[in-house]
């Protein structure tokens, strides 16, 4: 994985809701970002192993490294980092800016009650509808990679993670299906 495909993933993480259904976090061990899915959580017994009514297509070795992460997590390991979301107070920041280049009244005044309305609640975006011209929505898009990209490097700086010998964790590409038998 290149390091583009790297920040992609933390823009996620950084971009996420203040509550999110999932964690992200990185593995000193392991050099390796990763989430935890409230799902993978709540599959597992108090002991850390498959409950009997939990059906999932993970593989035996990721549900191990699910449940080693999980434990390691609930121990405050010292290599397991979460990694933080962007603050409302940043989000704001970078969507005003935004606004300083938006020249057409109506679209401004849309987009700043978007901003206004940004309480970390929802994802760190300005959920363009049909107000907005596809250049302005691809003007956001690199306005807000590019002024994400510092504030990550910031974070992992403080957090001591070097990007160049990180990777994201990859689940083989696959998609995982988890049932519960009632």
């Amino acid at each position: 994985m290149d390091k583009e495909q790297i920040y992609d993933w933390l823009i996620s993480a950084f971009s996420r809701p203040g509550f999110s259904e999932e964690s992200y976090y990185y593995d000193r061990r392991d050099n390796e970002f990763y989430s935890i899915h409230i799902c993978d959580v709540a599959m597992l017994n108090d002991d850390f192993t498959l409950r009997e009514n939990v059906q999932t297509s993970y593989p035996d070795r990721i549900m191990r490294l699910i449940s080693d992460r999980i434990i390691r997590e609930e121990n405050k390991d010292q290599d397991i980092l979460e990694i933080p979301a962007l603050s409302v107070k940043h989000r704001k920041i970078i969507m005003s800016t935004f606004l300083t280049g938006i020249t057409d009244k109506n679209l401004y005044d849309v987009l700043h009650q978007r901003m206004l309305n940004q309480d970390g609640t929802q994802r760190f975006d300005f959920y363009f509808g049909s107000e907005a011209s596809d250049s302005v929505i691809d003007e956001w898009h690199y306005f807000k990679r590019s002024n994400l990209i510092p504030e990550i490097d910031k974070a992992l700086k403080e957090m001591n993670i070097d990007i160049e010998i990180s990777h994201v964790w990859d689940l083989d590409g696959g998609d995982v299906s988890i049932s519960l038998r009632l």
